[in-house]
């Protein structure tokens, strides 16, 4: 075991990390996956599990004040549970051959009320005067003033409260920043960063609201001087899957589950298991560490008993409480439905069947989408083409999920500032060499000439669907029965995802509902999501003498 110096501190953390493992403690995949990758670090060569660094780290946070509620009136001090010792104990006590710390970056996801501000007010307090760096910048980013509150708050307040830490290190605590007489600081970073900066640590707090990567870009360009800095991002899920913050989850999970070597990185994401059940409190009791201690079951309860009665209000709960990222407040499908829904057999294993399928032609600078729904059994399982024009990605608030996407094969980049609809049309050709397509469906309002030229150079059977409430009702109804009860089958598309995320219904008085976009949020694409109903659409046609759906086609 690759273990020195004696520590209760590192002791616990492996306690906590084994007892994860071995199920005695129930949380999702991916803490079982850092807990995991936790051991390996201690029973492996390459890195050394210091007690020292445990205990200087932990120690110190237990001798900071509560900062709210009824242990701050009574003055205790901190006491950190198991699983907050595990964090800090595997973001501070891992180091190299050459004495210094192995993790440079860390992604918490940790839902609301179970302590996040504390343990960033913590970090950024270590970090900027007990870490040994001269001269220590600590930037907290933010939005807004008010958003940077909520972490730099705690850090003056816990300054101010402990006389001694004030007197060790000459700290002088001003509204805004946090500073020593020998240069080290913490001070709030607002919106968009200058150049300049030279951080030993950037907290990036509630990163879900960011629409760019600049503020975490800026930081860790700026690191390079540094010999042990840490960015840490630190946040609840939110609306975005495809905003920066939702791809750095993205991109740590591929660490968590070892698609993906990055030793610098560690990651604690607290959320609920893809095969959970939403409507079960239990679920809810997993997600949130801090259960019995900062969350109250009370309260809890009454947030879990809102979402099942108040459906305007699950998108926003689900987010804050159980980390699952939904994209709009007011979301048509249950992620935790949907990504049920992933499919095993690919689109070669269905090969030869009978098939339909529904597109989506983009405007000048937008994302066209094709896609295929055939059978998988007796589930209907759909798969999506997709494009963006090249002139479409850069400066566009998706850029890095756009990139990510097409990189990964999931998303097809075409040259120009409008889509190659040539390759469109090869892409349908070339499904119907692969399956036996019964149908086409395209939207009224685009889509004709590639129509006409898929009916007479080659018979295929195309109608236009009329996309109105009406007639875009009874297929959601049946799309979303579909979700709900798992009988649904998709690729596991991150694209696709993030559409089938992004659509927002706002039923009108006799409930008739049509896909929508978020309001106000152009950016958030749901051109597959369209097509996968248009293709639908058509494949229920069929039906429509039995009286069993009502879908109007010209």
């Amino acid at each position: 075991m690759a273990w020195i110096g004696e520590s209760d501190f590192a002791a616990r953390a492996v306690q906590f990390a084994e007892e994860v493992v071995d199920g005695k403690r129930t949380f999702c995949r991916q803490i079982r996956q850092a807990c995991a990758r936790f051991l390996a670090d201690v029973d492996g060569d390459e890195w050394t599990l210091s007690g020292d660094r445990a205990e200087h780290v932990c120690r110190f946070a237990e001798l900071l004040p509560h900062t709210k509620g009824a242990w701050a009136s009574k003055r205790e001090l901190l006491k950190l549970e198991e699983w907050q010792v595990f964090v800090l104990v595997a973001i501070f006590a891992f180091e190299g051959a050459d004495g210094l710390r192995k993790v440079r970056e860390a992604f918490l996801l940790i839902p609301r009320k179970n302590g996040k501000s504390f343990i960033a007010a913590v970090i950024a307090l270590y970090m900027a005067f007990l870490d040994g760096e001269g001269g220590a910048e600590v930037w907290i980013g933010a939005n807004s003033m008010d958003q940077a509150e909520a972490c730099f708050g705690p850090c003056r307040q816990m300054a101010q409260r402990t006389p001694e830490l004030m007197e060790a290190f000459d700290i002088e605590v001003l509204a805004k920043r946090i500073s020593t007489s020998e240069g080290s600081f913490i001070s709030a970073m607002i919106a968009k960063p200058g150049d300049g900066s030279n951080p030993h640590c950037a907290i990036l707090d509630e990163a879900h609201e960011n629409d760019s990567s600049e503020q975490y870009d800026t930081m860790k360009t700026g690191m390079g001087s540094r010999e042990q800095p840490l960015i840490l991002t630190i946040t609840t899920a939110g609306f975005n899957l495809a905003g920066p913050c939702r791809q750095r989850q993205l991109d740590a999970e591929a660490v968590l589950n070892g698609t993906v070597k990055n030793d610098a990185l560690f990651a604690a994401i607290f959320t609920v298991d893809e095969d959970d059940d939403w409507q079960d409190f239990d679920t809810w009791k997993k997600a949130n560490p801090n259960l019995g201690v900062s969350v109250k079951e009370s309260f809890l309860r009454r947030q879990y008993e809102d979402a099942l009665n108040k459906p305007s209000e699950k998108p926003s709960l689900l987010t804050k409480h159980l980390n699952v990222w939904q994209n709009s407040s007011t979301g048509w499908l249950s992620q935790l439905d949907w990504m049920k829904c992933v499919g095993e057999r690919s689109i070669d294993d269905l090969a030869g069947q009978p098939a339909y399928i529904g597109y989506d032609l983009s405007t000048r600078l937008d994302i066209t989408a094709v896609v295929l729904v055939t059978m998988d059994g007796d589930s209907p399982a759909i798969f999506p083409f997709m494009f963006v024009p090249e002139g479409a990605i850069e400066g566009n608030k998706n850029a890095s999920a756009y990139l990510e996407w097409i990189e990964a094969g999931h998303l097809i980049k075409t040259e120009g500032n409008s889509v190659d609809f040539a390759l469109v049309k090869e892409t349908i050709l070339q499904l119907a060499d692969k399956f036996s397509i019964q149908g086409i469906a395209y939207d009224q309002w685009q889509g004709e000439q590639l129509a006409q030229e898929l009916f007479n150079d080659h018979g295929m059977n195309v109608q236009k669907f009329v996309g109105v409430p009406k007639y875009f009702s009874p297929v959601m109804r049946h799309f979303e029965a579909l979700v709900a009860d798992h009988k649904l089958r998709h690729p596991d598309n991150p694209c696709l995802n993030w559409m089938a995320a992004n659509i927002s219904v706002k039923p009108n008085n006799r409930g008739i509902t049509m896909p929508l976009k978020p309001d106000r949020q152009e950016h958030l694409k749901i051109d597959g999501m369209v097509a996968a109903l248009m293709g639908m659409a058509i494949q229920l046609s069929e039906q429509e003498e039995q009286g069993e759906v009502q879908i109007l086609f010209l």
